[in-house]
């Protein structure tokens, strides 16, 4: 498998998260202006774009 000519480096997680953890909202505020909404699936897929 390639993306534009390259190869993508895979590494398995192995940890186990507990359930039910939520991130704050003003933690999670600085972030959003990074991330730009799918066309096609808007509440499902996003595109982070970093600074």
């Amino acid at each position: 498998m390639t993306w534009k000519g390259i190869a993508p480096i895979v590494h398995q997680v192995e940890t186990i998260y507990e359930k039910g953890i939520k991130v704050l909202l003003q933690e999670l505020e600085q972030y959003q202006p990074f991330w730009q909404p799918s066309e096609r699936l808007p509440k499902c897929d996003i595109t982070i774009f970093p600074a």
